[in-house]
This record gives structure tokens, sequence and C-alpha cells, in this order.
């Protein structure tokens, strides 16, 4: 990710906390802790753009570290779900092209281990660096870096300085495995085309090599004219087809409603874009929603890799800290999750819930056994309860306390069936401060809301929705609703299908309940799983 990018989100570090590995027993509620599976290097140092790598019995994961992206670091994991610090991969060096330190790739070749990673250069003339390592933890650097910069002016800015940004894109590298020989090393970055509308120059660069060191730079592998800028791009083969996805954001992505036909809510957003091809080297076509994630706190930066049969994202995503909304000085990743074609959609994706993600979870909250609700008024009946099973109709702002206050991490599982209206959970409520976390569903609209629950008059709640998604899998009035509460993000799946991701700012402990607005129908609750603290 651009220098760009960070400096105009990442403000000075606060109150958040951090974690080297996040045991079950280690929650949500102790000061200086992280939540639950949300992995940062060290006290102070947020994990921005990630890339991970297998090793023979653990994976091991890289991100660029520090707020100013000063050093590469390096974590082992058994899972992608828990991570150790390794310390620094790759560091910086004040005054030179690799100052600062941009995304990169880890990659076997003749069985010896490279990685290639970017850096700003002098004036923001990116370029790509080498390193060769025997052990994935140590790196040495090659002697005449950076290999890559100056991209071929027959399709690229060559040594002109783009006009709209500043300097020459040449950075974000990935490989292409799949299109790897004995004779060729495939690679795409983050490019220019150096002509025509300034806000449409985004491109993906590709170039290849028969040692590393000399790179032949080949047209785009994908240019569509749509985005100033096309970041940290990554190529996988899932299922049948073969998926290229990259970073975009309002100030240099889509420009009109004409080109996409939904804009950002919102400057503050970031988005994952992809487009889908019958090999690996293209050609590449913009897939019909080309969206897999958006949002303000979304995942901004992933990785694709093969798990046995599975294809996993990691993310990274920002955390809210403090009280004040919107204060999104934090990266870190959050566990890996599946991603796989849609069924009867080749050309569309879909990140699912990961079944090993339940382990994290072994205890459970008891669901209460009376009625409460916020209903001042005892002869309006329009919810009714029966131990998991919550049955109601026409309902106001209806909130229906199911637990005693907790301060665990939190996977929490319902069925719904409903014929009106909007409905989901609130998590960490406060009964006297009326206030807490709400994730609501309309299924109608096909759209997911994360809204803050707050006091309105002497007894009454109103919602101050912060962040809205169109829901692209099916919903119908029957559906699953499953939200994994971390102190640092929710994570929110509907029929087990992810549908959104955001961080709310800090809630410590409160009561889980069943938020109902204008709704009728009826809800199972088929799990509170919880990781307790101590």
């Amino acid at each position: 990710m651009s220098r760009h990018e960070t400096t105009r989100r990442a403000v000075l570090l606060g109150l958040a906390g951090f974690c080297l590995l996040v045991a079950q027993a280690q929650a949500a509620d102790q000061p200086g802790k992280s939540g639950m599976l949300f992995y940062e290097p060290a006290p102070g140092n947020p994990a921005a753009d990630n890339w991970c790598f297998k090793g023979k019995d653990q994976w091991y994961v890289y991100t660029l570290n520090g707020v100013d992206q000063d050093s590469i670091g390096v974590a082992v994991s058994p899972d992608l779900m828990r991570y150790e610090s390794r310390g620094v991969a790759i560091p910086s060096v004040a005054g030179t092209w690799e100052n600062t330190l941009y995304g990169g790739d880890v990659f076997v070749w003749k069985d010896k281990h490279y990685m290639l990673y970017s850096a700003p250069g002098p004036g923001m003339e990116n370029a790509i660096g080498l390193a060769e390592s025997e052990d994935l933890l140590r790196w040495k650097k090659h002697p005449g870096n950076p290999v890559m910069h100056h991209p071929d002016a027959r399709w690229y800015e060559g040594t002109t300085p783009d006009a709209m940004r500043g300097g020459i894109s040449c950075r974000d590298v990935a490989v292409i495995e799949d299109a790897f020989s004995d004779e060729w090393v495939y690679a795409c970055f983050t490019a220019s085309t150096g002509r025509g509308d300034y806000y449409r120059r985004g491109c993906i660069g590709l170039a290849r090599s028969r040692n590393l060191i000399d790179w032949e730079y080949l047209p785009p592998l994908f240019a569509p004219g749509l985005y100033t800028a096309m970041e940290v791009p990554r190529v996988c083969k899932i299922g049948s087809k073969w998926f290229l996805t990259w970073l975009h954001a309002p100030w240099y992505g889509i420009r009109t409603d004409e080109d996409y036909g939904e804009r950002a809510y919102s400057g503050g957003e970031t988005m994952i874009h992809y487009a889908v091809a019958d090999a690996p080297l293209g050609p590449y076509r913009l897939a019909g929603d080309p969206t897999l994630f958006r949002g303000g706190a979304s995942p901004y930066v992933i990785d694709l890799v093969h798990e046995g049969d599975e294809v996993l994202v990691t993310s990274s995503v920002f955390k809210q800290q403090g009280e004040k909304f919107d204060d999104r000085a934090r990266y870190g990743l959050i566990p890996a999750m599946p991603i796989r074609q849609a069924k009867g959609h080749p050309d569309k994706l879909e990140v699912c819930l990961p079944k090993k993600l339940r382990g994290q979870f072994p205890d459970s909250l008891a669901v209460i056994d009376a009625l409460r609700v916020n209903n001042p008024l005892p002869e309006l009946q329009d919810v009714a309860k029966q131990g998991n099973q919550i049955t109601f109709a026409r309902t106001s702002n209806r909130l229906v306390e199911l637990t005693e206050p907790s301060a665990a991490d939190l996977l929490i599982d319902a069925e719904f069936e409903v014929g009106s209206g909007r409905v989901g959970w609130v998590t960490h409520y406060d009964r006297e401060a009326r206030k807490g976390c709400a994730v609501l569903v309309d299924p109608k609209r096909q759209e997911l809301q994360f809204a803050q629950v707050e006091p309105l008059y002497n007894k009454g709640i109103f919602l101050r929705v912060l962040d809205r998604h169109h829901i692209t899998s099916p919903v119908g009035k029957a559906f699953k609703l499953s939200v994994i509460h971390s102190r640092d993000y929710q994570i929110v799946f509907v029929n087990e299908v992810l549908a959104a991701t955001f961080s709310f700012a800090r809630r410590d402990a409160g009561v889980v309940g069943l938020f109902l607005e204008n709704a009728t129908g009826k809800c199972v609750v088929t799990g509170l799983h919880a990781s307790q603290p101590q």
C-alpha cells in the first residue's frame, strides 16, 4: 500500500493495545490487550499489508509494521488465526530508496526462498527489491537492489512522473506462481499506464524474469481504465478460474455511478475489487459485481493462499480505538477465512465462516429465562419468549435481553424467519446508559447495517447507523445470522457467507440482546459461544 494511503488514514497511536499470541483465556476486557485473535506484533506496532508463505510445518506471515511502515515483520502461525511475532524480516534504511517499505510476496523458485518487496524510492519513484532466505525468518537483500523500477514506457510511465499522484508507480509486487516455469518467474505490481485521464491510469503491471534480477516488462495484466490506482494485487486460482484482486478507495477509485452502480457511502471506505480469467495471465474481465470487501472497517489488504483443498483469505483491518467513532489508527490481522466460487455463479466469490474458528469459543453464555424488553408498558405484548425461541409481531424499537452482562468474546448463531422489518443482535449493551453495538439485517432490502444503540429522551433508544452494506449472497425470509464479536471487531455471516466486518469504538462489557425494529417473525437462538476472560 502507498504511503499516501497510510498517512491519510493512520493517525498517531493512542490507547489501542496489542497481542503477540491471543489465547482463549486472554479476552477482551483486560487493559492493554486485544480481543479474540487480532494480531499486532508489539505494543504500539500495528500490522498493515500482509502476505503469507506455508513452510514445512507452519505458516510464515509477513506484515508492514509501524505507523510509518518502517519494517517488514515476520510472524509464525499454525493456523492463520493465532500468530507469534519473530521480529523484523526486512528493515527500512533511512535516506535510501527503501526508507519506507511497501507490499511484497514470498515464494520458492528452483528450491530457494525469495522475497520481492517494494519501497517508495526518492521522489516517490517506486521500486522493487529482492531478498533471499534459508529459514524464512532472516533475509539477505540483493546487493544490486532495486531490481525493478521505471517500467517500460511503451505500456507504463517509464521515467516520466505521473502528474496526478507524483512519482512513478512500481510497487506492491506479487508473484503469479501458476504461470511459473523452469525458465520464467512472473510477477504483477501496482502500476500506471502513464497516458490518458489521470483518474483512470491505474493498472496492474506485469513482468517476467529468468534470474529474478533482470526483468522484462510486458503489457499490463489488467488495465480497465477505471481507477486512479489499483494497489496490492493478488492472483489466485479459486475453483475453476483465476481471480485477480486489488485495493482501491474513493479517492483513487471509480469516478461515477455509470462506471459502477454503487458509490461509496463515505470517503473513509476501502474496497477490494476483483476480475476473473480462464488462465493465470488472463485476459481478465471485471466481475459483474466486482466488490469482495467494502466499508470503513473492512479488510483493506488481503492475501490469498492455498491450504489443502481450500483457498483462504488473510485480511488486515482497521481497529477503532478509544471512545470516538471513526478513529481508525491501528491495523491488525483477523482470522483467515475460506473463499470459494459462488454456487451457480463461477465468476462470483464468497468468503465463508471458518469452521475451525468455532473451536476458539469453548464456553457458552446462558440464555436467561425471564423476558426482558425495553418496553415500559407491560400491557403491550409484541414479544414472546419460550426458552431460546422468540416470536415477535409489529415491534417498534424492541430490544430483548438474552444474557447477563459479560465481557466475553462471542460467536452468536441464530435462525430467523422474518416477515417484515429489521432484525439482529445487540452486544455489550449497557441497560443503564442505554448504549450498545448493533448488527441488523433487512432481508427485504438485502442490507446489513452496523449501528450504535443510543438513549432517546427519558426511557427510549434509537439506532445511529455507522456503516451499511449490500448483502450480495441470497437472503430470503428465513436465514441464519452468525456474528463474531470481539473487542476489536465484528465479523457477520448470513447463511455462513461473509456479509461484512466492522470495528466499533471501545465497549468493554454488557448484555447480549436481540434487536427488532418494526419486525414480525421468529428467532431461534442456536448458540451463544464464548471465550471467557480471566
